[in-house]
């Protein structure tokens, strides 16, 4: 609902101008407005070269007669409406999302300037969705008794020795090969095979030379032609090279199976269990993988819990965006990209030539990322106010002792720790965190079927919301720091 101006003093008045959009309406008297195009002259008389004039010295009617009055009273207002919009900002205790947008400026008959200032600032919610009680579908997963045996199967596999056979090789068989590699009338020596050991259907070597190995014996021998590897240099690039430079190049590759071998699979007992896992018995190994695949099954349902709450949540969240806000967000977007295409060596064109998109294509999807990242994150505000969460100093400096811990370089972990960490985009992590593992909390998980999942919070996410003991701040580091501004840039046109 559109309230009415708030009048302030000076002729200052601010309104409602959409969704979290206020017009700042102001006037620049003209004894201001002189005095600052009078400086704007000064500034540009250094820039500009004027006979007879020192740098700076210039009178203000030869730099308007230079560069006209325009770029004069456009220079002057630059310098004096961020000011005046930052001081009105300041005591109304209005705080933009994206910089203050000029919208007009308006002559008075006594020389006097009014302006009108956009000012779009961050969405806020009342309160979020209340999802206690919302049913969400979790991934159906197979019961645990069939992942043990498919767990067992695999390390049976492992450790099975290989033994020569007569028969034909079959998918998943080892076949020694001698393999020679011919490039028209070049030997490319570097792909020449001696007693090579090769596992039939692993695709290693081509597809095609997996076709031909399946039925293939010990003596047998055969050619067929195949792409040749991508990192192979040609000796004697042609003109046809050039021409079609995007079909690969070929090879005839000769092949020889000296040995035919199969896996000796070993009978699942408890011997087995004893000599290749350390285990007393089969049933130990099997009740140890049942506790671990567990673990590991609840955590990946949960995450999955999390995700589709979430993104539940921001599919259902009504809440109109203002247009500049959705704006920078797609022009950072924008920005990344272009960073990662330049990492990748691939320029903006080309990229969009191999995709098929058109530019405008490319924008849409970034407005619709944009929209779900905005969305994601209002949300997660709110429910992070609504529930007063909050990430303690200490916590953050557990979750990097871990992460040394648990690192491969303790020492080189811990020295990047020490040349500086950001606690505020840490904390704003966990925090989010936090937020979206409260609203799973609430929502009852089940099946595709509709029956109650038994989807529990790990450990470590309901110690989130458990009452510490040491909630001291044991390290200031970060937390007088002002928070990372959201928008570097201004809106793209």
């Amino acid at each position: 609902m559109k309230s009415g101006p708030v009048l302030l003093q000076n002729e200052t008045a601010i309104d409602d101008a959409g969704p979290f959009e206020k017009m700042v309406s102001f006037e620049i008297s003209s004894s201001e407005l002189q005095q600052a195009m009078n400086r704007a002259a000064r500034r540009i008389s250094r820039e500009v070269n004027i006979p007879g004039f020192r740098p700076g010295r210039a009178p203000r009617r030869l730099v308007e007669r230079r560069v006209g009055a325009d770029r004069v009273r456009s220079d002057a207002l630059d310098e004096l409406v961020p000011t005046r919009v930052g001081k009105i900002l300041a005591e109304t205790e209005i705080v933009p999302a994206v910089p203050p947008l000029l919208e007009s400026t308006t002559d008075t008959p006594n020389g006097a300037v009014k302006l009108e200032v956009r000012v779009t600032t961050w969405p806020r919610l009342q309160s979020p969705p209340d999802y206690r009680g919302r049913r969400i579908q979790v991934p159906t997963l197979p019961p645990i008794s069939e992942e043990v045996d498919d767990r067992l199967q695999r390390l049976v596999y492992m450790y099975a020795p290989l033994q020569t056979v007569e028969r034909a090789a079959q998918q998943g068989d080892f076949v020694v090969i001698d393999m020679t590699v011919t490039d028209g009338e070049r030997l490319i020596e570097s792909l020449a095979l001696d007693g090579f050991s090769y596992e039939v259907g692993s695709a290693r070597l081509t597809a095609e030379i997996d076709e031909d190995l399946l039925g293939c014996r010990a003596g047998d021998e055969f050619e067929t032609r195949a792409p040749l590897p991508d990192w192979l240099p040609s000796d004697d690039p042609t003109e046809d090279d050039f021409e079609d430079s995007d079909a690969p190049a070929t090879g005839v590759y000769g092949v020889r199976v000296v040995e035919v071998q199969a896996r000796l699979l070993p009978d699942l007992d408890d011997e087995w269990a004893s000599e290749y896992t350390g285990h007393d018995s089969l049933d130990d190994l099997r009740q140890e993988m049942q506790g671990e695949i567990e673990e590991n099954r609840n955590s990946t349902q949960w995450d999955a819990l999390v995700s589709e709450t979430i993104n539940e949540a921001v599919s259902e969240l009504d809440l109109e965006l203002p247009e500049r806000l959705q704006m920078a967000q797609i022009e950072m977007l924008f920005r990344n990209h272009l960073a990662s295409l330049e990492q990748a060596k691939l320029d903006y064109p080309t990229y969009l030539e191999r995709t098929g998109l058109e530019h405008e294509q490319l924008i849409e999807q970034l407005r619709q990322r944009a929209v779900v990242g905005l969305k994601s994150r209002i949300l997660t505000e709110s429910v992070i106010d609504q529930q007063g969460l909050v990430v303690e100093d200490v916590e953050v400096v557990e979750l990097l002792e871990k992460a040394v811990q648990e690192a491969q370089d303790p020492e080189l972990v811990r020295q990047q720790i020490d040349q500086g960490v950001d606690f505020n985009h840490i904390k704003s992590d966990m925090l989010t965190a936090r937020a979206h593992a409260f609203l799973a909390m609430q929502v009852e998980p089940v099946d595709d079927q509709g029956d109650p999942a038994p989807v529990k919070p790990p450990p470590q996410v309901k110690a989130w919301f458990e009452p510490r003991s040491d909630t001291a701040e044991i390290s200031n580091r970060g937390s007088d720091n002002d928070p990372e501004p959201l928008y570097e840039a201004e809106v793209i046109g």
